[in-house]
Order: C-alpha cells, then structure tokens, then sequence
C-alpha cells in the first residue's frame, strides 16, 4: 500500500450533498465554504477510528489521515508568507476535537501565542507553548516519555509546531526532542505537523529528510517549490493561497481545498 493510499476518503460523496442544496459542484469557494459549516460533522467519523481530515478533494471527497498506521510519518506543511501555514494547523485542531471525546489531544508551540486565543479554549487542547519559553522544551520532554504508554491506549496526540525554522537553530534539547519525535513519533501515536517558510530552506537541510509526506501551499518562485516537489512538473505557484493546498509524497500528488479558516501565515 502507497502512502498515498493511507489518505482515505470518505465514502458519502459530495455530489449527494450538493444536490441537496443546490449548490454548483464546480466553484471551489463554495465548497470551501461549505466544508467549514457542514462537512466538518460529515467527514469526521468517530465511529472509523483516529481519522484526521486533512482537506477536500477536487472529486468532493474528503481526504483523511490514519493516525493508527505512521507510514506518512511526520508532516511538513510548506507555503510562502500568507497562504494559509498557520490557518491550516489551526483547521487541524479544530478538526481533532470532532473525535470521540480524549481520543485525540493536541499541543501547539509557536512563537506567536497570542494568535491561538480561539483554539487554547477547545477541550482536547494540551496546551499553547510560546517557543522561546522554556516551557516548551518541558512540553517536548513530556511527550518523548509519553511514546511508552500511549501505543497501549487510543489515545493521540497532535503536535502542531508553526515555526521550524525558528527551533532548528534554538535550544539543544529542544532540537533533540523535536528530531527524536519526528523519527519515532507517528508510530508511538504522537503526530508531528510541523510548518516551514520556504524562503528559509537552506537553514534546514539537516531537517527535511524527516518529512516524505508535505502539504504545499503557494510558493511563486519555481526554485524553491523545486526543493519541496517530488514531481517537479507541479506548480506550486497557481495554487490559492489560503485555501488550496497539494499532498505530496513519493507515490504521488493531490490537491485539496481548506474551509474558510483564518490565512495566518
């Protein structure tokens, strides 16, 4: 099985839904729109176990994460400034606390707090670290000790990290937690979704072999989006920043569409 192939779609198709309201099945906004208000409920199936959305489709369906099976492994999400890098983490804890109560959990470490005052207040929130707090580094550490015991529950844990840029070149022992996690952490049930400024990839090569499996928004400037690419024939540049994003892993490319959330960075 592909990696590709762990990205599930939802069985009920959007045109149902768009016939019962009457909507154009081809303007992607109203999708977007629609995704945010109604599709959220519909595409989160507790009863499938740890499932993510990730996104929706072209074809209307929305593709999922298998938090059970770490064969993605770890997730970078790449995007120039403004399309769309933080807006999309924050999609993803909203999306998480849609599961069965507890089953999924998420923690944030960013360096700008103050832009996650909406999602600190969900129940399945674990915390919003400020990067340059030392805080952080504690949070790191709970979760490696942590990857003994969550393999024996249900339980998940997202860890949302906008920013790596701004950690690789900080504390040592966070460095050392993060790489520790990206290596081993998908398979002991805590997911690392991490966020790059392209502009900023000649700081991280010793980095980007963790990810195989990157979401890509709009990056304009082909050389960069080359660095990123698997499939060196997509553009990167005609994507719709703050909504539109590509799946890219070595067996393949997907684009999809984001609900109407905040662009962030």
């Amino acid at each position: 099985m592909s990696p590709i192939d762990h990205f599930l779609p939802v069985l009920q198709s959007y045109q149902e839904i768009q016939s019962a309201l009457n909507l154009p099945i081809s303007t992607p906004h109203r999708i977007g729109k629609l995704f945010a208000a109604d599709l959220l409920d519909e595409i989160t199936d507790a009863s499938s176990g740890a499932t993510l959305p990730l996104g929706l489709s072209d074809d209307g369906l929305p593709v999922r994460l298998d938090l059970y099976d770490p064969a993605p492994g770890p997730l970078l999400v790449a995007g120039d400034g403004g399309s769309g890098k933080t807006g999309y983490l924050k999609f993803l804890a909203q999306a998480s606390n849609r599961q069965d109560p507890g089953e999924i959990e998420f923690g944030v470490i960013t360096p700008f707090p103050e832009e996650w005052a909406a999602e600190e207040s969900l129940p399945n929130g674990l915390g919003i670290w400020p990067a340059y707090h030392p805080a952080a580094s504690d949070f790191l550490a709970q979760l490696v000790c942590w990857t003994e015991a969550l393999p024996k529950s249900r339980q998940v844990v997202l860890l949302l990290v906008d920013g790596l840029d701004l950690l690789s070149t900080g504390d040592f022992l966070i460095q050392k937690d993060l790489r520790w996690l990206l290596m081993h952490g998908p398979a002991r049930q805590i997911w690392p979704v991490v966020t790059v400024n392209p502009g900023r990839l000649q700081n991280l090569k010793g980095w980007m072999d963790y990810f195989k499996t990157r979401i890509l928004g709009q990056v304009r400037r082909e050389q960069t989006a080359q660095e990123l690419l698997v499939d060196t024939d997509i553009n990167l540049g005609t994507l719709k920043a703050g909504m539109q994003f590509g799946l890219s892993s070595p067996d393949g490319w997907k684009k999809f569409w984001l609900p109407n959330v905040d662009k962030g960075d």
